[in-house]
Formats: structure tokens, C-alpha cells, sequence
């Protein structure tokens, strides 16, 4: 058996690199190192002011925007659009609904699919008690066995 899982493994190296990430610039390759702006000397931006300005350096050069320019330059000014009426439309008007659901609801709709051979409040009680019976039917027993049990058989048979 661990030598048919072995002789899989080795067969499934090939294709191990369908699980591997592909070896490609996350940025399609248009970031190079001519586009690295860096402090004087190429050193790191001795203040966050300076680091700030690099970047923007390269935002706007990314944009091709002249350090000068505050935005790029729009494109042809489209005509403002002809106004539009609007139409007044009265609004729905929304009606309360109470979604709320009563505490004892269970119990009601019981007693209401019951005989009724009893009065509300005695079945609701019985209800009730029920209802703990049935959770308490379900709940998990402890079969289990102590550990010494054998020690204990054995002293108490002896």
C-alpha cells in the first residue's frame, strides 16, 4: 500500500506545478527598475514629507501629469444634458404590520389543533412540561466507564 502511494507521488511531480503560482511579474512587467524613484543618492526619503513627494512623484509620472499640473487635461467638453422634468409621484403609503411572535405561541397553536377537552392554562402547563421531557429525552447519555472500573469489580469481588 505505501509503495503505491510512493510510485503516485513520483508519478505526480510533473504536474506539480499546475499548484504552483506562475513565475510572472504581478504587473504585467511594466514596473522596472528605471521607474524606482528614490531619495538623493538613491538612498530612502529621510522624512515622511520626502517619502510623500517621492510618491506622488510617481503617481503623477504614472499618469503622465507634469508635477504642475494639478489634474490631467479633460477630454472634449460634452454639452450639459437638457433638464429633465420630474414627475411627482406620490409616495406608497406604508401600512404598520406587527411581525412579532407571541411567546407562547407554540402552546396556542397546539391547543387550537387540540380537542380542547381542557382549558387553556392547564394545557399550556401540561404543554410545557412536555416539551422539557422531549428536550431532556434527547439529551446525550453518559455511557462511559471509568477507568479504574476493573480495579473496583476486582476489590469489590474479592
Amino acid at each position: 500500500e505505501k509503495m503505491k502511494i510512493a510510485a503516485a507521488a513520483l508519478l505526480a511531480l510533473p504536474f506539480a506545478s499546475a499548484f504552483a503560482p506562475a513565475a510572472r511579474p504581478a504587473f504585467g512587467g511594466r514596473l522596472s527598475m528605471g521607474m524606482v524613484v528614490t531619495g538623493p543618492k538613491g538612498e530612502a526619503a529621510a522624512s515622511g514629507a520626502e517619502d510623500l513627494e517621492l510618491l506622488t512623484k510617481v503617481i503623477m509620472q504614472h499618469m503622465d501629469i507634469d508635477e504642475d499640473e494639478s489634474a490631467p487635461a479633460p477630454a472634449a467638453a460634452a454639452p450639459a444634458p437638457a433638464p429633465v422634468a420630474e414627475v411627482a409621484e406620490p409616495e406608497p403609503e406604508v401600512e404598520d404590520v406587527d411581525i412579532s411572535v407571541p411567546y407562547h405561541a407554540a402552546a396556542q397553536l397546539a391547543y387550537e389543533a387540540s380537542d380542547k377537552s381542557m382549558d387553556y392554562a392547564d394545557f399550556e402547563t401540561k404543554f410545557e412540561a412536555d416539551a422539557v421531557a422531549a428536550v431532556i429525552a434527547k439529551q446525550p447519555i453518559d455511557i462511559s466507564i471509568p477507568y479504574d472500573a476493573t480495579d473496583k469489580l476486582a476489590y469489590e469481588s474479592s
